[in-house]
């Protein structure tokens, strides 16, 4: 199922189960609230009733006209209610369910049936309430009302409860027509976006680096997303493009050699030159170049099967680098170059050779780079149980465009094929192998022709 399907279907349903709750929960407490409603409006009624019949009494108490009192009965009987007055002594002046009797019966009658209709399971009764009539502070009788309670819908009341309910289903109804509408719509801002990606991702794997995502979202981790791809796009472009200059470089540079011992043996195996010394030693250096080119193509495997096996001791790194330093003393001489050190005593944990290897790589690159007259900078301290080896130097530096890639394995800054001053690509590349297989950090700052600094950071 795609993913907007979902989102949609999951808006549908969470909106349907709150508009179901809405209507449940509103209909029930407006249903309370209503019979709440009529009970109190019950109760005007009969109070009406009451002080109708209370004027009736005289002030001292004296009886009521009967025909005047039935004809408020009668009144009260058209409002489903059924007239008792009684005297001070409970003496009975008028009931209107003897004088009606068919009639009250029939009316209480139809109300339960008329409220059976609506609720089944109703429990209804015959319900009666008394009322004192008081006179100068004296109790002259008593009007008793009997009426089906403990409420009852007229059909006034009906017809405002089918209102009610109909506008709360139409309120529901729209409620989910709007909230699948924006499911909708929210699942197509998520999941085109995600469709791009997927698109991308596709271009990817048939090798299609070129493009890069240029949709913006509205959502962080979308945006993360896309960032994340276009990176990778980044970094499989700058592979893609290291391996056709390395195929480039390495079919130039093997083919040199080759070529100068084909014609070398050919002119020898011919007669054209004598097989000396000298013509065989010069044979022999072309095999050496090549021997150290193909060690070279070694090492990229290593870096490519992240083949590090490391054999941890503990020394100090400030010793060490020392030591590095000192072996570098007669190449910073023949470029008149400077070496500073700043080390403090550092205990370290780590494969002592490998560690030895990637200050060889960083000081052989800054004695190359640095001009005659240069300064060099070697620093080992320890920060927040942390071994920090920095490497300064005043050479010429590295661009900007240049300085996110040099870590890439084959990248070389210059980007001439002459390897006495470009390298090879590889030192930096096993510099950062080696540091990320000890669980460290490598960091390169440069400005061209001011310096570089390349801060290695190895856990205790």
């Amino acid at each position: 199922m795609r993913l907007k399907v979902k989102l949609t279907i999951s808006y549908v349903l969470l909106s349907l189960l709150l508009v179901v709750s809405f209507f449940v929960a509103s209909n029930y407490f407006l249903e309370k609230k209503f019979q709440t409603y009529i009970m109190d409006t019950q109760e005007k009624k009969n109070l009406n009733i009451v002080n109708l019949v209370s004027k009736e009494f005289g002030e001292k108490g004296e009886t009521p006209n009967l025909k005047t009192l039935e004809s408020i009965g009668d009144n009260a009987l058209s409002q489903g209610l059924i007239l008792m007055v009684s005297d001070a002594k409970d003496k009975e002046i008028i009931c209107m369910s003897t004088i009606h009797s068919a009639m009250c019966t029939d009316m209480l009658e139809s109300m339960q049936d008329h409220m059976m209709s609506i609720y089944p399971n109703f429990d209804g009764e015959y319900v009666q309430k008394n009322y004192d009539i008081i006179k100068n502070n004296k109790k002259v009788g008593t009007v008793t009302l009997g009426f089906y309670g403990p409420f009852y819908y007229n059909d006034d009341d009906l017809t405002f409860l089918s209102v009610l309910n109909k506008l709360l289903i139409a309120i529901s109804i729209l409620s989910l027509f709007l909230a699948a509408l924006l499911g909708v719509v929210m699942a197509n801002r998520i999941s085109k976006p995600i469709k791009k990606v997927v698109d991308k991702t596709k271009d990817l794997e048939t090798g299609n680096y070129s493009d890069r995502l240029t949709v913006v979202s509205k959502t962080y981790e979308m945006n993360q997303l896309i960032h994340s791809v276009n990176s990778l796009a980044d970094a499989l472009e700058r592979q893609l493009n290291s391996k056709k200059r390395m195929a480039k470089d390495y079919a130039h540079e093997l083919r040199t050699p080759l070529a100068v011992l084909q014609s070398n043996l050919e002119a020898m195996i011919d007669g054209v030159w004598e097989p000396t010394t000298e013509r065989l030693e010069s044979c022999r250096e072309e095999i050496l170049r090549l021997t150290r080119m193909i060690s070279e193509i070694d090492k990229i495997v290593k870096i490519e099967t992240d083949n590090f096996e490391l054999h941890k001791t503990k020394f100090d790194l400030a010793s060490v680098a020392q030591q590095v330093v000192l072996n570098f003393e007669s190449d910073a001489a023949t470029k008149n170059i400077e070496f500073e050190t700043n080390t403090t005593p550092c205990l370290l944990n780590a494969d002592k050779d490998k560690v030895i290897q990637v200050m060889v790589n960083l000081v052989t690159n800054a004695v190359k780079y640095t001009v005659n007259g240069g300064k060099i900078k070697i620093m080992v301290r320890e920060v927040n149980g942390k071994a920090v080896l920095t490497v300064t130097d005043t050479g010429i530096g590295i661009s900007a465009d240049d300085l996110p890639n040099i870590f890439e394995y084959l990248f070389r800054a210059d980007k001439s094929r002459d390897r006495s001053t470009g390298g090879s690509g590889i030192g930096l590349s096993v510099v950062k192998a080696i540091v990320d297989a000890h669980g460290g950090t490598i960091v390169a700052k440069s400005e061209k022709n001011k310096g570089s600094e390349f801060i290695v950071t190895f856990p205790i």
